[in-house]
């Protein structure tokens, strides 16, 4: 995770899913967070608070990730998300969040969950199945080169400028 740490983020809501997902699960996965913390971090052995890092942490962090794990409900858009699919890093998010659910659906390149149980089934679906993992990350990639490269956005700026003005139709 990268960015604050505070309730209106999804936690502590993700705390508690990661330590029952660890509870039950006996592996070496971690819960990395990067980003200033607002509100307690439980004192567990998986979870690791990195607290504000350098870009270059942060890209190094993601990259070499299992799975860019975005709990909030409330984005509008995802800075940290776009740039872990940039990197073909997956996605986890938050179900509620439609933004971030949309993100999935339409590229193919993360899952969503709404409850502990579903958060766990994510995770192990992306530690178990490794061939879809990779199609994930390649579709991750693909997405962001499609939708959200520069040049697409600013002609979609354009072609609303016009529309605006009475050019487009």
């Amino acid at each position: 995770y990268v960015g604050r740490i505070e309730g209106g983020k999804g936690f502590p809501e993700l705390f508690d899913h990661f330590i029952r997902y660890k509870n039950r699960n006996h592996n070496d996965l971690k819960l990395v967070l990067m980003g200033k913390n607002v509100v307690p971090i439980p004192a567990h052995p998986d979870i690791i608070s990195l607290g504000f890092v350098s870009e270059e942490d942060k890209f190094n962090g993601i990259a070499g990730a299992k799975v860019l794990v975005q709990p909030s409900l409330y984005e509008s858009l995802s800075i940290v998300l776009l740039e872990a699919m940039t990197l073909s890093i997956p996605v986890l998010v938050n179900a509620k969040c439609e933004v971030m659910r949309s993100h999935c659906v339409r590229s193919n390149a993360g899952l969503y969950y709404e409850n502990a149980e579903e958060f766990e089934a994510a995770l192990n679906y992306l530690l178990w199945y490794e061939d879809t993992y990779n199609q994930m990350r390649e579709n991750a990639r693909k997405y962001v080169q499609k939708y959200y490269q520069w040049d697409t956005i600013l002609a979609r700026f354009e072609k609303m400028i016009d529309y605006v003005c009475g050019g487009e139709k």
